[in-house]
């Protein structure tokens, strides 16, 4: 994955503090944009550094981390209010309608240090409404996929599936985010198609003790086991891991972190 790196004046990159901030559209060579407010001169030309580094330099930047593509900010001075100078304003945060037991505290906290990941989830989910974490099974463990920032956005439970490739796994918790951007929810206890190609898709309620060893960057992002997570576990030939002729060796793809019923 190429780093994430950032447009700085000249001004800028010499010590000036940081009054502007964009972050640009798509077809933009450099998504990151901070200058000092005024026009640039002759001494010097624009240069790169990583995002990471800025943010480092001067905490308040992460603001504009936390806007999507299209927003510009800017400030009178370096320890100034950010004002937005184009694109959405953004409401404050309010807490779940659904699940207001829980007391999310997102990033950035007060002198947490952000990496280049960290920032890049953040951006994420304030572009897309959520994003995905991914892994392959490295054979002991199983491949695994799961969202962050469907809680924040959608006021809908986070999702996780496991067993099937990184490619797979990845793709099904964008179906389910693109479905919930348009309004549908999922629900403890549904069964659904269209998830998982040629699967059926069965929703299951994680339960929090398995959040810090499954779902951690989704924790970090909370501020610790502070949301509602769902496990969709995917079938094969019609059954499911709880059904008696369900393949062991499939079984075991699939970790339980829900609470089975009684037999």
């Amino acid at each position: 994955m190429p780093r994430e790196t950032a447009i700085v004046c000249p001004h800028v990159a010499h010590g000036a503090p940081i009054l502007f901030a964009a972050r640009d559209e798509l077809d933009a060579s450099c998504e990151w944009e901070f200058g000092c407010g005024a026009d640039a001169d002759a001494a010097g030309e624009a240069r790169r550094v990583p995002l990471e580094e800025i943010v480092r330099r001067d905490p308040s930047a992460v603001e504009i981390v936390l806007h999507p593509r299209g927003t510009a900010l800017e400030r009178e001075a370096a320890h100034a209010r950010w004002h937005t100078e184009v694109g959405p304003v953004l409401f404050p945060r309010r807490p779940s309608r659904r699940w207001p037991r829980f007391d999310p505290q997102y990033p950035p906290r007060r002198g947490e240090p952000l990496d280049e990941s960290d920032l890049r989830l953040m951006a994420d989910v304030a572009q897309g409404g959520y994003h995905v974490v991914s892994g392959a099974s490295n054979g002991e463990a199983p491949g695994f996929a799961f969202s962050v920032g469907l809680f924040r956005t959608f006021d809908h439970p986070e999702v996780a599936i496991f067993g099937l490739s990184a490619e797979l796994l990845e793709a099904a918790v964008r179906r389910v985010g693109e479905r919930v951007r348009v309004g549908e929810r999922f629900d403890e206890g549904a069964v659904e198609d269209a998830i998982v190609d040629g699967r059926s898709v069965a929703f299951r309620r994680i339960v929090p003790r398995h959040y810090a060893s499954r779902l951690g960057h989704a924790c970090w992002y909370h501020g610790g086991a502070r949301f509602p997570a769902l496990q969709a576990i995917w079938s094969a030939d019609g059954l499911f891991p709880w059904d008696r002729w369900f393949a062991r060796d499939l079984r075991d793809a699939q970790p339980v972190l829900f609470d089975p019923e009684p037999a």
